[in-house]
């Protein structure tokens, strides 16, 4: 899951006193920011999907759904969740 270059960047990280030159630790510290910012970013991005959301107007009411447009308005992403059968 991660590349060699992402391993051997903990490894320094685990091991700092193995970097001697302050700029190259900064430069290691910098790359390992940019590895936690992608990966928040996809766990945001999976947590995002798991439920459907009512989209709402500026002052806090629900949206309708405009049926002359291809999108629906009313929910966030444009994905309504599908509805459940009917118990008979």
């Amino acid at each position: 899951m991660l590349s060699e270059k992402e391993k051997s960047l903990i490894m320094l990280l685990e091991l700092p006193h193995r970097i001697s030159n302050p700029r190259a630790m900064m430069q290691a510290c910098e790359d390992a920011a940019a590895i936690i910012k992608r990966q928040d970013a996809v766990i945001e991005g999976l947590v995002g999907i798991s439920k459907p959301k009512r989209a709402r107007n500026s002052n806090g009411t629900l949206k309708a759904d405009d049926p002359a447009t291809l999108e629906n308005e009313a929910w966030e992403g444009g994905k309504a969740p599908k509805k459940k059968a009917k118990k008979s």
